[in-house]
């Protein structure tokens, strides 16, 4: 499809990993940048995040992550910051609360064990 997305991920310790959606030609084998960049910053020992930042090529919406992605995301908490943004380089932040609203995190499976 051609429709590139790239993530900036900013870690606790303020390392910045970045990422982007890998296209297959067989689609549910593609990756999200979102997942890309958080996957890579796991890899190499980072599980606390301050922000992402999401960028595509779309110039008359914001570019927001898929479901999928919005699960990922939430994994690793639920109050840091998201940044929506289009190419004019206006922007919009939300929490990940705001983008995936009563969510089931990790939190809740240690609840459901004790």
């Amino acid at each position: 499809s051609k429709f590139r997305v790239g993530a900036a991920l900013l870690t606790l310790d303020n390392c910045v990993i970045t990422g982007c959606n890998v296209e297959n030609a067989c689609y549910n084998l593609g990756v999200c940048a979102e997942r890309n960049a958080i996957s890579k910053a796991v890899s190499e020992g980072h599980r606390s995040f301050k922000a992402i930042a999401i960028s595509s090529d779309l110039s008359d919406q914001f570019i927001t992550p898929c479901g999928g992605c919005r699960q990922f995301i939430r994994e690793f908490g639920s109050n840091w910051d998201v940044y929506l943004s289009k190419p004019d380089s206006s922007y919009r932040r939300m929490t990940v609360d705001e983008l995936l609203p009563v969510s089931f995190g990790p939190e809740q499976l240690y609840m459901s064990i004790h």
